[in-house]
């Protein structure tokens, strides 16, 4: 499982999400926790898209995040980092849930 923070930046690219991503990894490994470290990254400015947007921007991320298996509970948790929030959060467990299910916390 890794946690990934899923940042929404103009000045996002590979090698940011690549170095942000390898941070992670050793950052979860030097407290001890199971996750591995994983980064997303949408290249927009947030401020400059209206609310229902972002919606779509991100309920499509989550989409095409999901068809490649890279999201889900045993997979991916994804956690906001820069321009993104609880919000998106919401808006990606519940593209989940629309394409895979309701999402369960129990094995």
């Amino acid at each position: 499982v890794q946690e990934t923070g899923i940042r929404y930046s103009h000045d996002v690219d590979q090698q940011e999400v690549e170095a942000l991503s390898s941070l992670m990894t050793f950052k979860c490994a030097c407290n001890d926790i199971p996750f591995g470290g994983a980064k997303g990254g949408v290249k927009i400015n947030p401020k400059k898209y209206s609310v229902n947007e972002l919606e779509r921007i991100t309920r499509r991320y989550a989409l095409e995040i999901s068809k490649k298996g890279f999201l889900g509970a045993s997979i991916d948790v994804p956690a906001p980092d820069m321009g993104t929030g609880g919000r998106e959060m919401s808006w990606i467990k519940d593209t989940y849930s629309y394409i895979f299910g309701p999402v369960s916390y129990t094995h």
